[in-house]
């Protein structure tokens, strides 16, 4: 089917979608906790008549086609950030210092939309196309153990789609290879020797010795990687110390490493490691070094991103289809689905003019017109690889 006919059909629903999408906005839910959000989403597939699984806040549809063929998955992510939502909108958050700031409601009710044509459509594909409704992409992840339950056994191809305020409403951008940083904690414990601030040279100052170390961990990435190669380290909490006249003898250093490339990740960690216990054996210190792995770099598969271009020049026209030409340093665990089967994440431009107020942000602000667009994409792109598996 033509995506100018899907958009139609899209556009058509357009009222429904605002209202599904307002549903969600109203309650917004943590990580792993997002039971109101599960209900509704499951009464929501009762309703269309799309059989489903749930695990843990997760939810998996299935829309079997006339014939069997490939499966085709789509993702939407479900959990919000603990922001409060300020006074104005009349679908303002109900739950108290939460806030659906980056737009995942959005995500959801795109998918439900999609999830609603595409039943309206059984009769005319082969094959079956999987909603994913993700918990917990803004915390602990909740797409790799998704993956491990089985979620993406037997998928041929996956789509997913993130709302951006830095494109208005009708524009999508996306790159081959690397669009999402992998994201790791870095966290350093400093141990020195405690004493009074005027006798310091009795003493091992492990404020000293943290300045030094975060100075120094900065020539990781600007002298030991490529210029041209995305890599950041960055060091967001530092803690320590008890009295203005007490020399410390702890302090802990938490920050991030952000990477686009597996080789630059394994390289950087072990540099982290190396300077950080120079520096303290510089000054008589020692240091914990744990770096805990978080998402790995989600990564485009070439052929799907220019499906989706493809698409996207269709629907939208070439001149609001932009490549990026480089990765993003945010992390997202779509990754990992995109790890199990060829996958393109691509981003839709929700607002209505600029300068916009960014994500995560109790400022940020949708415009909803973005909804039957990003719902024709997503089912375009799902009718599309199915109508190639049965060529």
């Amino acid at each position: 089917m033509d995506i100018q006919e899907i958009y139609r059909r899209a556009q058509a629903q357009a009222d429904w979608l605002t209202e599904v999408r307002r549903a969600l906005h109203r309650i917004p839910e943590e990580g792993f906790r997002e039971f109101k959000t599960q209900a509704l989403i499951c009464r929501l597939l009762d309703e269309m008549g799309i059989p489903y699984r749930t695990e843990r806040t997760w939810v998996i549809g299935e829309i079997a086609g006339a014939a069997p063929g490939a499966v085709v998955a789509l993702r939407a992510d479900m959990d919000a950030l603990p922001l409060d939502e300020p006074e104005g909108l009349p679908f303002r958050s109900e739950h108290a210092g939460w806030m659906h700031a980056c737009g995942h409601d959005a995500h959801m009710a795109v998918q439900l939309g999609a999830a609603r044509l595409l039943a309206s459509m059984r009769d005319a594909f082969s094959g079956t196309v999987r909603l994913l409704f993700q918990p917990a992409e803004e915390t602990v992840g909740g797409a790799a153990p998704m993956v491990a339950a089985g979620a993406m056994r037997g998928v041929a191809a996956v789509y997913g789609l993130h709302v951006q305020p830095y494109m208005n409403v009708g524009r999508i951008d996306s790159r081959p290879g690397c669009l999402n940083a992998s994201t790791d904690e870095v966290n350093l414990a400093i141990r020195g020797v405690a004493g009074h601030a005027a006798r310091p040279e009795q003493c091992v100052d492990a404020i000293v010795c943290a300045a030094q170390m975060v100075s120094a961990l900065q020539t990781v990435v600007s002298r030991g990687v490529s210029p041209l190669v995305p890599a950041v380290l960055t060091f967001g909490k530092i803690a320590g110390g008890t009295a203005r006249n007490v020399v410390c003898d702890r302090v802990e250093l938490s920050g991030t490493l952000r990477t686009a490339d597996p080789a630059v990740r394994a390289a950087m960690k072990a540099r982290i490691r190396e300077v950080a216990q120079g520096v303290a054996a510089a000054f008589g210190a020692r240091v914990d070094v744990d770096i805990v792995e978080g998402y790995c770099a989600l990564m485009n598969d070439p052929g799907e991103v220019e499906r989706a271009f493809r698409l996207g020049r269709a629907l939208l026209g070439a001149e609001n289809v932009a490549p990026r030409e480089s990765p993003s340093m945010g992390g997202e665990d779509f990754s990992y689905f995109c790890a199990e089967a060829p996958g393109a994440f691509y981003h839709l431009g929700c607002a209505a003019e600029q300068p916009a107020a960014p994500l995560h942000s109790r400022d940020f602000r949708l415009d909803e017109r973005c909804l039957p667009i990003g719902c024709a994409m997503q089912c375009a792109l799902a009718l599309d690889r199915l109508s190639e598996a049965v060529g």
